[in-house]
């Protein structure tokens, strides 16, 4: 095993030392790394006791550790605390625990991937302290297993099919069957039976963490089927639905629940020392598994920093007060950030294809940088007088989540799973969301041809090819409001061809009604911040600044117009499906209640005469 650059805990004097290291075969680096990457599993592989419990202790110098509680014999539970975790991706891995048991002192977890012709070939070190007296009863308690087991496991990767070691499938029950059998009734069968598969040969910590658009990524299937498909499974009973709130740094999860209700409105990140105001957009995740009633005792807790468990830090070192770390790291194209949270500034990079091959942080202020994407060599050093995490992490996150605020703006999710709103007492930011307002122009003069009966069927099914169409834009309905409608959408580009196909749609169907004076319709949209708030009418509700602007962009629209604010207009995208369909926004000012001057936009088709203004 080569000499590993990140240093070493402190020694623990007085223990005797027991230590195997055995060698896989030659393999690819991500399937090796997905193996000896991911320590729950290595844990579960060796047959040790699952993390029981997780929680992150400030030490005297201010260093952020995590502690948690192992599962032992006879019903038993050990404390540990992890002194030591640092990695590079697809390169090293170590992890030291100090244990509080009268048989184990420390764990120290080490894996490497060496380059070999053709491939990378893992090799794994083990080693565990203790008192002398107990030697023997490690031996035979856990090294010897551990040895054997991880050797076979290392071994699995030699086969075609797979990495590590592969357990018999997970036998699903009646209760299981049963619930699969509901799901396939609202949800495509041949996805579900891909759920199905998963279920009974995927690892635990996989299944814990089921993220809708990586699933569908892997499987080539268009992600929004693969998230609508989820959401049915949470209707049919077979799958839990989760809100995990990410710190907005390391993109590690910090809080969540099955409520939005759960939800705070801030978060706090031990290991990053930073606040993160909790949005629905941008750092609040939507994940599933597996209800208890089909995969039973996962019993996963995400115990610790591991790669597996964090894919979006491409490095990760612990280092001592003023240590220094020269290391070569795969930097791939992207924007990276390298830093160790708290107070000391970060440094921006841009991986691309030109810039230098040498990073260096040391903790002082700095521009962002540029470097060339590939082997990287990195320099650097503790400022502090504590221990220090330093992070080179991948910023947008590694993987694609599914935010908060797209599952929540799909007809689907309303319709079928309206329990999943906040609480009437909480509220919780949304950085951009679109919101789409209509009303009904002519409608005084339509109660007076048609009377009251036969004005509200007409009301009525004009919401509903309303609702059908913002269903069909990925958008919903959040309510009614007289004859008004109020949407929203995730994006911009989706609501403005939502309210474009709104208003083709409701003139060819008006033009059935036969009525004397046709009514018409009017549509305003705006983008911007606002909150999410509870109503009883909806559920999920928006309040705020957007909300108004949305509204009173409805007002400027005449009879028949679809309007939009400047921030629609502002977007890139939107102007691109405009100009394909022969659409473009003609400008004018008016004068909003409560906002002053503003200006909008009109969708006129190109080849006509601008309207006067």
């Amino acid at each position: 095993m080569t000499h590993y650059p990140e240093g070493s805990p402190e020694p623990i004097d007085g223990n005797v030392e027991e230590r195997f290291r055995i060698e896989g075969p030659v393999t690819t680096p991500e399937r090796a790394w997905r193996l000896v990457g991911d320590t729950d599993w290595m844990n579960r592989v060796a047959g040790n006791g699952s993390v029981l419990g997780i929680g992150v202790s400030t030490q005297d110098d201010g260093f952020a550790m995590l502690t948690g509680e192992l599962a032992a014999p006879l019903g038993t539970r050990v404390a540990f605390s992890e002194v030591w975790s640092s990695w590079v991706s697809e390169r090293f891995f170590r992890q030291v625990r100090d244990l509080r048991s009268p048989f184990f002192a420390r764990s120290d977890y080490r894996a490497e991937l060496v380059p070999s012709e053709g491939g990378v070939r893992p090799v794994v070190e083990m080693a565990l302290q203790g008192p002398g007296w107990a030697s023997l009863v490690r031996r035979g308690i856990s090294l010897n297993g551990m040895h054997r087991r991880w050797a076979a496991a290392l071994q699995g990767l030699a086969k075609p099919d797979g990495a590590g070691p592969g357990q018999a499938p997970r036998e699903l029950n009646a209760e299981a069957l049963a619930a699969l059998a509901r799901w396939r009734l609202v949800s495509p069968p041949e996805l579900v039976d891909r759920f199905a598969h998963a279920f009974s040969h995927a690892r635990p910590g996989e299944l814990t963490r089921l993220r809708a658009f990586v699933l569908a990524d892997q499987w080539g299937l268009e992600r929004e089927d693969v998230l609508d498909a989820l959401v049915g499974g949470v209707d049919g009973g077979a799958v839990e639905l989760f809100w995990s709130v990410r710190c907005n740094r390391c993109y590690g999860q910090l809080a969540g629940g099955r409520l939005l209700s759960d939800v705070a409105d801030h978060v706090d990140c031990p290991a990053c020392g930073v606040r993160s105001d909790t949005d629905l957009g941008e750092n609040v995740e939507v994940l599933f598994a597996p209800h208890p009633s089909v995969v039973r005792a996962l019993d996963v807790n995400f115990c610790t920093i591991f790669p597996a468990a964090a894919p979006s830090q491409q490095a990760v070192f612990t280092l001592l007060p003023g240590q220094r770390v020269q290391v070569d790291v795969p930097l791939p194209r992207g924007k990276w950030r390298l830093g160790a949270g708290g107070s000391v500034p970060d440094l921006e990079i841009t991986a691309g294809g030109q810039g230098e091959s040498t990073l260096r942080w040391s903790g002082d202020p700095c521009e962002p940088t540029e470097v060339k994407a590939g082997l990287v060599a990195l320099d650097i050093q503790n400022p502090s007088a504590s221990r220090a995490r330093v992070q080179l992490i991948k910023l947008g996150g590694a993987l694609p989540m599914v935010p908060a605020s797209l599952l929540t703006t799909r007809d689907r999710f309303r319709r079928r799973l309206g329990h999943q709103v906040l609480a009437p007492d909480l509220r919780v930011g949304v950085r951009s969301i679109t919101l789409l307002f209509t009303d009904l122009s002519g409608s005084t003069a339509m109660y007076e041809e048609l009377g009251d009966a036969r004005a509200f069927a007409v009301v009525r099914d004009h919401f509903a090819i309303l609702r059908a169409v913002a269903a069909r834009h990925e958008g919903t309905v959040v309510k009614t409001i007289g004859d008004a409608v109020m949407a929203a959408f995730f994006d911009a580009t989706s609501a403005v061809t939502a309210a474009l196909e709104m208003q083709s749609e409701f003139r060819a169907w008006a033009s059935g009604l036969g009525m004397a004076q046709p009514i018409s319709l009017k549509v305003g949209v705006h983008r911007g911040a606002a909150l999410a708030v509870h109503s009883d009418q909806s559920g999920l509700d928006y309040f705020g600044g957007t909300v108004n602007l949305a509204a009173r962009a409805q007002g400027a629209a005449g009879a028949g117009d679809v309007v939009w604010t400047e921030a629609i207009q502002s977007e890139p995208l939107v102007c691109g499906v405009l100009a394909r369909i022969g659409i473009v926004g003609e400008p004018f000012a008016r004068e909003l209640k409560g906002l002053g001057m503003v200006r909008l936009f009109r969708a006129v088709a190109q080849n006509d005469e601008p309207a006067a203004k």
